[in-house]
């Protein structure tokens, strides 16, 4: 290695925000950190079922934070580590981008689709009902990018006919910046896109193409933290021509790997969505996942997996309630920015200890029960402040969370701490007082502990073990 080039990247792609970091691959510590909203949502032409996203303001996003780095530091970095929301896919034909002479990445229109994210709704528990059963040890959900094309595949034939490529959205990034001929998905995506067993590690070809499904769009699969590829030219005009770039891994698994330090923690990650995850041991096998049941098991790293209850709703459930606020208040003639109006609902109900008024903030229902909507009840004349309703609904992300995966469940699995992380928890206060009450565990908050941090420490660890590859 040059050392003159002795950093590390790392880049998550989130579903409401991009983050980057410097990282040193030596003492692991965090140089710099940037955060840069996408504001990517785009109306889909199905109605609210749709979850769509514009790729060119994802791809745009990830520059502009990148670009907000240290330009001596980018300069020096030799391994990029990638990460970002799992489930999704998009489409595209060839390779749809060009650099231009500030080497940044321009995206040529109609050779790519938008992103169809994990919140997609479009296939219905009767559409699912008609899809061959996977052979692997995870269901298939809406969302899930194996069931977004099949959708594609049975209602848009054509437009599906007129692309050659899939992938994740970090995967569409990843070949870009390396202009790879197909794209490459770790380990971690092909097992949360569906029909993956992760146990042979590969795709259910003879049974997808037998349902007519396009198995030929599908992505090479490596293992999380393996090189993608290589810059071609100098990404910003600052990250050097050659640096080696991973295989683009699951933001959760990248999420969890930074925070879990010690066998007995379990870790608590909110951000849009929610997850509950503690580690499996050495050399478990996964069941296979029941239709009913909120635990599955995903890949983490080194062969290893993650007990996981998935949240669809977190921080995007508060999020959805500040939406209706700010909605109400325009409507009212009343203008207030949206975080303002979010720091003064956490102020109104630090003031509010405890309350009586109930909601259920299950909008987007959840993977094992689908039907789930949300609810609220307990309504009297004294419990319907801002305050009261903002800790209800902090009160129900938490909730809805243990019913998934309850503290008695964690105590079993011999888990004594909790860690918490995710940007929706670590800047809540409601949520952080609502985790502890809940759970009844000790709590440690790790703000470092995002995606982008995981993904880069993720591809130093591999190249640690694997100094041949």
């Amino acid at each position: 290695m040059d050392s003159r080039k002795n950093l590390v990247l790392g880049l998550d792609l989130g579903t409401t925000s991009v983050k980057a970091v410097i990282l040193h691959p030596e003492t692991y510590q965090v140089l710099q950190a940037c955060s840069h909203d996408t504001n990517a949502d785009v109306t889909s032409d199905i109605g609210p079922l749709g979850s769509e996203q514009d790729v060119v303001k994802i791809m745009k996003a990830a520059e502009i934070c990148v670009g907000n780095l240290d330009h001596e530091n980018l300069k020096k970095v030799y391994l990029i580590g990638v990460s970002g929301q799992m489930h999704g896919c998009m489409l595209w034909k060839g390779k749809p981008w060009v650099k231009n002479g500030r080497g940044e990445i321009e995206l040529i229109e109609a050779k790519y689709s938008r992103l169809y994210t994990w919140q997609d709704s479009r296939c219905t528990r009767e559409f699912l009902a008609s899809l061959p059963v996977p052979e692997s040890h995870l269901r298939i959900a809406t969302g899930h990018g194996c069931a977004s094309m099949f959708w594609l595949q049975k209602h848009c034939p054509e437009f599906v006919e007129s692309f050659d490529r899939a992938g994740t959205v970090m995967d569409f990034v990843v070949s870009a910046l390396c202009d790879l001929d197909h794209p490459v998905m770790s380990v971690q995506s092909a097992a949360s896109w569906g029909y993956f067993d992760s146990r042979k590690n590969e795709w259910n070809l003879e049974r997808l193409s037998s349902a007519g499904f396009p198995t030929h769009l599908l992505p090479e699969v490596k293992y999380p933290g393996c090189i993608a590829g290589h810059l071609q030219t100098s990404w910003l005009g600052l990250v050097p021509i050659g640096t080696r770039v991973s295989a683009a891994m699951g933001d959760l698994p990248c999420s969890v790997l930074p925070s879990l330090e010690n066998p007995t923690d379990a870790v608590i990650n909110i951000g849009t969505s929610a997850q509950v995850v503690t580690r499996a041991p050495k050399g478990f096998a996964p069941p296979t996942s029941k239709a009913a049941s909120p635990v599955e098991y995903f890949p983490f790293f080194e062969g290893r997996y993650l007990k996981v209850a998935a949240a669809l709703n977190g921080g995007n459930a508060i999020a959805a309630f500040i939406d209706m606020l700010h909605e109400w208040m325009s409507a009212l003639g009343c203008h207030v920015t949206k975080d303002s109006m979010y720091d003064k609902a956490i102020s109104a109900a630090m003031q509010v200890g405890k309350t009586d008024l109930v909601i259920n903030p299950t909008l987007l229902g959840e993977r094992h029960q689908p039907d789930l909507r949300a609810s609220v009840s307990n309504i009297m004349t004294n419990n319907v402040s801002l305050g009261h309703v903002m800790r209800a609904m902090c009160c129900g992300v938490i909730t809805n969370l243990h019913n998934m995966l309850p503290r008695e469940s964690l105590v079993e699995d011999g888990v004594t701490r909790i860690v918490g992380c995710g940007s929706a928890l670590v800047r809540n206060k409601i949520l952080q007082e609502e985790l502890e009450s809940i759970f009844g565990l000790s709590v440690v908050y790790k703000e470092g502990g995002n995606a982008a941090v995981g993904a880069a420490l993720a591809v130093i660890l591999y190249h640690e073990n694997n100094e041949s590859t």
